[in-house]
């Protein structure tokens, strides 16, 4: 059975009257097929309070012991034996309430505590001196058709904190070029909207001085470069290393410090490219100047990493890595294998075909990357400390699914420190986080 359920007029009127005959809060919301607690939380948000034609309105005042709050009490001239003395609640000449620091018109009532939660089908309702809350279906399908109505008209914000939005936004969207969702994860208490709030703003242009251009491009798909027929194609390197093989391996070896390698490519003009190395865990990156994309260029890498962390940290760290079928990873012996003792030190598998999507967590993490060298970039014109530059920003950038933390500082949880400084790591403030062309132009 489907425990959420519109409240609609007809429900509202059944409520009504299962609050006079049922004797549970659970029996009235199996007869209308409810969550019982989504049905106790209706009950108390509707509810009425009917306040009578009387002079204390204090919903304690049965309960209350207090005497002569009023400045000029009414009983200070009459003399009563000390057991005979007046309480507030039994004044008639003069309204105490204003007087009272404990006032609550809401009555103190068992029945106003528990289920029904309000005072239909009270037996002494007619001759109760105490305020009355009513569940009235008529009041409360009004009050519910309202509530839908506002919710769809227009924005909610005043014209004041949209300045204050705008104010916040300009310099980290239109100088810094930081992405919306980055600006929301470090930002959001200040903003005080949810993210698609915020977007639906833009779109209709509340936000002075800010449009949709001025939001960081969205995902655009890689170009697909087509094969050179002359290039020899050797798929022997694929057997025990399919994406099959990375499942069971991972599984069965309860393998969890996974790492995802690509390449990101230069313009058509330009053989540059750039190796990238992403750690799930932490979706830290690291990435490296090729000054082409051939297997012997990512032999170099992979022995500089080898000579720099140590045959047992190299393990430790790159203990299993995932890549697609380029060129560039059609020596994997080169990884796996320690050149001077021939010890394998780690296994690596490749994806299916066509399907770049099982390491995806790299794939998306270039998306941040093409932020700052957009499509048809040449790497050519940079070099290694300009990567590592831009890769200090990328990795200071606030990601939701790590919690609205960033690689960089989960990533100290989880790799060595040499590791974390092959690309000269450096921690950036949310608000500093430059992801732009214009981080090589200032």
């Amino acid at each position: 059975m489907n425990s959420y359920k519109r409240f609609d007029e007809e429900m509202i009127k059944k409520i009504e009257y299962g609050l006079e005959t049922c004797n549970t809060a659970s029996e009235l919301a199996s007869l209308l097929g409810i969550d019982v607690s989504g049905l106790i939380k209706h009950i108390k948000k509707v509810r009425t309070l009917k306040e009578l034609n009387i002079q204390n309105k204090c919903g304690n005042k049965y309960i209350c012991k207090k005497a002569k709050v009023c400045p000029s009490c009414y009983y200070d001239h009459v003399k009563f034996k000390p057991s005979q003395e007046k309480k507030c609640f039994s004044c008639k000449k003069q309204n105490c309430n204003s007087y009272c620091l404990d006032f609550d018109s809401v009555p103190n009532c068992k029945r106003i505590k528990k289920f029904p939660y309000v005072c239909n089908g009270c037996e002494k309702l007619a001759t109760c001196r105490l305020n009355h809350l009513l569940y009235i279906s008529s009041n409360v399908w009004e009050t519910t058709k309202n509530i839908r109505s506002i919710s769809r008209k227009g924005q909610h914000a005043s014209e004041e904190e949209l300045v204050k939005i705008s104010i916040l936004l300009k310099p980290l969207l239109l100088e810094k070029h930081q992405s919306l969702l980055q600006i929301m994860l470090t930002h959001k208490d200040e903003i005080g909207v949810s993210y698609p709030t915020l977007l639906s703003y833009i779109d209709k242009g509340l936000i002075p001085g800010i449009k949709n251009i001025d939001l960081t491009k969205r995902v655009k798909y890689p170009i697909h470069y087509k094969k050179n027929k002359d290039e020899p194609t050797n798929f022997a390197f694929l057997e025990h290393r399919t994406f099959d093989d990375f499942i069971n391996y991972t599984v069965s070896n309860s393998i969890n410090n996974i790492v995802e390698m690509d390449t990101v490519l230069s313009s058509r003009l330009d053989d540059h490219c750039l190796l990238t190395l992403l750690f799930r865990q932490s979706n830290f990156m690291l990435a490296f100047l090729l000054p082409n994309k051939k297997s012997d260029s990512t032999k170099k890498i992979f022995h500089y990493l080898q000579d720099t962390l140590g045959s047992e940290l190299y393990k430790k760290t790159f203990s299993c890595i995932l890549t697609d079928n380029g060129t560039e990873f059609t020596n994997p012996l080169d990884i796996e294998i320690n050149r001077f003792t021939g010890e394998k030190l780690v296994n690596v598998f490749y994806c299916d075909p066509g399907k770049s999507g099982q390491k995806g967590k790299i794939e998306k993490n270039h998306v941040e990357l093409r932020k700052i060298f957009p499509k048809g970039t040449n790497f050519g014109n940079f070099s290694q400390d300009d990567i590592n530059l831009a890769l200090s920003h990328i990795n200071s950038e606030p990601r939701t699914i790590l919690n609205k933390n960033c690689p960089g500082v989960i990533a100290r949880v989880f790799l060595n420190d040499k590791v974390i400084s092959l690309n000269n790591f450096t921690f950036i403030n949310a608000d500093d986080v430059f992801l732009h062309p214009n981080l090589f132009r200032k």
